[in-house]
Order: C-alpha cells, then structure tokens, then sequence
C-alpha cells in the first residue's frame, strides 16, 4: 500500500504533459501529533511542527475539463519530528525510556485537485492533494534512559544526558538523516486563507537496533544460534539486526496565499 500511494503520486505527475505556469505562491504554519511507529517500542507522540512555502503551478493550456483544477505544489518547509518512547522488561525489573526529537529539512512534490464550492459564495474552495516528500536531518536531540536494579553492567544502566557525551545527545548520531515519506492531504480555502488536514507517513527506518532473537539457538536451525530457520544456516549474528519504525504525523496548519501576477 505504501509503494502504491507512492508510485501513485509519480505517476499523477509524469503523465501530464502540456504547457503550464506558475499561479500562486504561499506560506504555511502547522501543528500537531508527531511519533515513530516501532513494533519495538511502546511509543507516544510529541508536537510536530511545520513550517515552509510553496508554489502552485497550473497546466493552463491542457485541453481538459478539468485543466483549471489540476495543480502542482513545489513546496520547501522546515519540519519538527519525533517521539517518546519506553520498554518494560518485568523479569528483569528493567525500564527503558527516552525521546527522540528532530528537525528536517523539507521538499514536498504535490499534485493536487482544487474545486470552487458551488453552494457557497465565490471564493470558497476544496482541494485534495498526494505526493511524495524528501527530508533531510539537520539536527536533533537523543534522550535515550536504561535502568536496571541489580545489573551494573552499563548496557543496563545509561543515561545519554549523564553517563554519555555530546554526541550521545545528538539523534543523529544515530540514525538516518534521510527520509523518505508521502503527504496525502485535504484543505479548504476561504479566500486567500487556507486550512489543511494531512498525513505524513514516512518510509524509511530511522535506527538500527540489536534483533532481540540474536543467538538464539533455532532447532531447524544449525544448533549454534546462526539459523533461519530453514535448516540452511545462512543466517548468523553479523546479519541479524531489528529497525525501528519511521516517522509518521498527522497535522492541522493555517496558511495564505497570493497569485502571482503576469
């Protein structure tokens, strides 16, 4: 479905050929819930936060009905993404929590389908939006918390704002500064205002993490904890490796816009 909504997006865009230009440009500000989906970690969300302009540009010469309703938004924004996160290990009395904290830089390829409402006065209008964005980290914060009474070891016990350093801190250090997502959106405008409602899903795995199953023995396995289940064994400690979730947020903004005068 992910690869679906994707290829989607693309393809809406490569298929449209015709003469065109740019209609309108503008700026918009959202807020809301931002977290990793992880089936390693019970997670919940923190404030996402967007920031960015756009420009929309219109297939004015295509030979279509509906040529005065089909857009595409060049848009660059400047994003805050991330999570709270926490693991639990009750045999071991263990407990694990921490954030994760992110801003990325943002490229946002729309194309979008804008209808003027005929119930309602002029200037009142819906459109619908899909594409695909590319981000890239800037910065970022790490709190990442073990706890484990009666365990010394330190990767048991760790704390990345006392027992670590700077760069302990920084997110990503340890994880990908490059994410790739989709946006699939709604948006009412009033005017020159707009309102938006959208989704935005990454792709991308942010962290790599140690595979829980790591040395266990599989008994269709090779009997040293290097099987995959198979009986062939290719599998071995090296290759064995979890990954963490990818950034998701679903937003509200408020923005405005102006045409752009020839």
């Amino acid at each position: 479905m992910k690869k679906l909504l994707v290829l989607l997006a693309f393809a809406v865009m490569l298929q449209v050929s015709a003469q065109a230009q740019f209609v309108r440009y503008g700026a918009r500000l959202s807020n809301g819930v931002s977290y990793v989906s992880d089936d390693l970690l019970t997670h919940s969300p923190i404030l996402g936060f967007n920031l960015g302009g756009y420009v929309d540009y219109m297939f004015t010469e295509w030979k279509n009905p509906w040529a005065e309703n089909i857009y595409l938004e060049f848009g660059f924004n400047i994003v805050r993404r991330g999570t709270n996160f926490r693991q639990v290990w009750v045999d071991m009395l263990s407990v694990r929590q921490g954030f994760y904290h992110n801003w990325y830089a943002q490229i946002p390829v729309l194309a979008g389908f804008k209808y003027e409402i005929p119930q309602l006065p002029a200037g009142n209008y819906v459109s619908f939006y899909l594409g695909p964005t590319f981000n890239v980290g800037l910065f970022g914060r790490l709190w990442d918390r073990k706890v484990t009474p009666g365990m010394p070891q330190r990767t048991h016990n760790y704390d990345t704002y006392i027992t670590g350093d700077k760069n302990d801190r920084r997110s990503f250090q340890h994880m990908r500064r490059i994410d790739v997502g989709v946006v699939l959106g709604l948006a009412y405008q009033w005017h020159n205002f707009t309102f938006d409602l959208y989704l935005d899903h990454g792709f991308i795995a942010l962290m790599r993490e140690d595979d829980v199953l790591n040395g266990v023995v599989y008994s269709n396995g090779t009997g040293d904890g290097t099987g995959d289940g198979s009986g062939s064994g290719t599998t071995t400690n090296d290759n064995r490796n979890a990954y963490t979730g990818t950034n998701q947020a679903i937003m509200l903004g408020i923005g405005y816009q102006l045409p752009i005068n020839r």
